[in-house]
């Protein structure tokens, strides 16, 4: 057996014990990435097509030892995620200069996972539009019975985060897990540099130049959750916010940037994440600050007059 075949069959049947041990003991959601260690491990030292077998290794593991459902969720939110990343962290070109990489950045990756998790909602909102009330009524149902103990002075709360704020459970979600993912690729990326087996130098977010597109697909959301359905206003409330995520981490780089030389700015940072783990909108604040600098640079791109020019 050669080495990287071993270095593949280790790795996946690593990712899946791990990831069969978290349910089984029930360590809890936060322990869930674990599982993709490996599969970092393996796919950012640039070994092709290693990641995907390792993935299909594992797979197979959790479904014949604890069944289908499990290997479903290991495999679309944990393992073919981790794959991706791998992929698109390995991906570079030569700089102008010709001396250095230029390496496939962090923010482009986030706006992929942005969009894969777009993808899901939508797919599980038409798939439940067949029921009465729709995924809208099954998330309120869900709120409902999760919370039904806290007693009856929290009984209007509860009813009106099932009522009209159900929708915000999938954003928050996706952005805990997409945050997850970047902590254990860049956790992986570092042990990989401790042994000089890396070939990325770090996992760094800089200010970035999001596609023009990402604003077509907020506006469509933004009219969606307006005028629709109750399900299309779910969904298009849930992909809004959940879009939001690469601009999140835009409005984090411009912020480092500018606050350099302020006083106390690592007191100012911590103060600033602090706040927005444990509040939403200021997250959603840091969000608008990178849509506000994707417009002013498209505002800058368009001559006076108005009309676009033909660069």
């Amino acid at each position: 057996m050669s080495k990287q075949l071993k270095s593949v069959f280790i790795a996946g049947i690593l990712a899946a014990l791990i990831f069969i041990c978290i349910l089984m003991l029930g360590l809890g959601v936060v322990f869930m990435f674990l599982p993709t260690l490996p599969l970092f491990y393996l796919g950012l030292q640039g070994i092709r097509q290693a990641p995907l077998r390792a993935t299909a290794i594992a797979t197979l593991i959790i479904l014949f030892t604890i069944g289908i459902s499990s290997a479903i969720v290991f495999f679309l939110f944990f393992a073919l995620p981790a794959c991706h990343i791998s992929n698109l962290s390995m991906r570079w070109r030569p700089t102008e200069d010709g001396m250095n990489k230029d390496w496939f950045p962090v923010a482009y990756i986030f706006t992929n996972l942005a969009l894969y998790a777009a993808a899901f909602i939508a797919i599980t909102t038409l798939y439940y539009s067949g029921t009465p009330g729709g995924l809208p009524e099954i998330m309120g149902q869900n709120i409902r019975e999760t919370f039904k103990d806290l007693g009856d002075e929290y009984a209007d709360v509860v009813e009106l985060m099932a009522r009209d704020w159900s929708f915000f459970v999938f954003p928050v979600t996706i952005w805990l897990w997409a945050i997850g993912l970047f902590v254990h690729a860049w956790l992986a990326n570092r042990l990989l540099a401790k042994n000089k087996l890396n070939m990325r130098p770090d996992f760094a977010i800089h200010v970035f130049t999001m596609p023009g597109w990402m604003l077509y697909l907020l506006a469509l959301s933004a009219l969606a959750s307006l005028i629709g359905s109750p399900s299309m206003q779910f969904l298009g409330k849930a992909c809004l916010i959940t879009l939001l995520l690469p601009y999140f981490f835009l409005g984090a780089a411009l912020t480092h940037r500018h606050s350099q030389k302020w006083p106390s700015r690592k007191f100012f940072l911590f103060f600033l994440y602090f706040m927005m783990f444990s509040q939403l909108w200021p997250a959603l604040a840091m969000a608008a600050v990178g849509i506000g600098y994707q417009v002013k640079n498209l505002n800058k791109r368009l001559p006076q007059g108005g009309s676009s020019s033909n660069n």
